[in-house]
């Protein structure tokens, strides 16, 4: 198992939506963990690089109702 992180911002703030799918995205095969930033502006993603790649995080979190953008 390879562990990578990916941080993302956030393109607008979160709703009590996606609040709720928050813990779904544990359920995702190959993600680890995820961590909400302090100031709420963004988030970071755990995830197994042996099951997933960036290009399918970042479809789980959209798919999932995350305004999200990679972060450079």
């Amino acid at each position: 198992m390879t562990r990578v992180e990916l941080q993302y911002d956030l393109v607008k703030p979160l709703g009590d939506a996606e609040y709720e799918r928050l813990s779904r995205l544990l359920s995702v095969y190959g993600v680890m963990s995820y961590k909400l930033r302090p100031d709420m502006s963004g988030m970071m993603v755990e995830y197994d690089a042996t099951r997933l790649n960036p290009d399918g995080v970042d479809r789980v979190l959209h798919s999932n109702g995350f305004a999200v953008k990679r972060s450079e």
